[in-house]
């Protein structure tokens, strides 16, 4: 009768290595990100440009919480409007965006999409376009802001905000 526990236990740790982790296909064919996948995504996301830089032989770039801001502020805003472009839905560029989350550095790029597919789906498509490819390789990039919004669909809205923490902010000239 004492061996019951101790099995069971057995049997449940094992069991819990089987739990999906990360963002999963559900039965109806939608990639669905769960709030404990983010870190998860993030990260691959980020070691895929840095695997992709360092294959072109250009420095890898560092996730930056408020690039990272201003990526979700847009990502959020793109999908309210069930569109996917550079401004927001108040007339923001992705210069006023970036300015707004306390970046003190220079904006590089900001690559944007509107998809079912996965971030690395999405990754490759960007380095397939040609110009976005040439910005997630962009010498001057030296951070990353990346954050998405799913709607209940399932479309998801991906920012990757690249910027340079170098170089100052240039001042909008009026």
């Amino acid at each position: 009768m004492s061996r019951i526990p101790g099995l069971l236990t057995v049997f449940l740790i094992g069991l819990s290595a089987c739990a999906p982790t990360g963002p999963s296909v559900t039965s109806d064919g939608v990639y669905r990100i769960r709030a404990d996948d983010i870190a998860d995504v993030q990260y691959r996301m980020l070691d895929s440009v840095n695997a992709l830089r360092t294959g072109a032989g250009v420095a890898p770039v560092a996730l930056d919480a408020r690039l990272t801001a201003a990526a979700e502020t847009h990502a959020q805003d793109m999908s309210r409007q069930q569109r996917a472009w550079p401004f927001g839905s108040n007339g923001s560029s992705p210069y006023d965006r970036v300015a707004r989350s306390g970046y003190q550095g220079a904006l590089v790029a900001e690559m944007y999409a509107q998809t079912f597919e996965t971030e690395l789906d999405t990754l490759a498509a960007w380095v397939d376009d040609g110009a976005w490819g040439d910005e997630i390789l962009n010498p001057e990039a030296t951070d990353m802001g990346f954050a998405w919004q799913q709607d209940s669909t399932g479309l998801l809205w991906w920012v990757i905000v690249l910027g340079n923490g170098d170089a100052a902010s240039a001042a909008p000239v009026f």
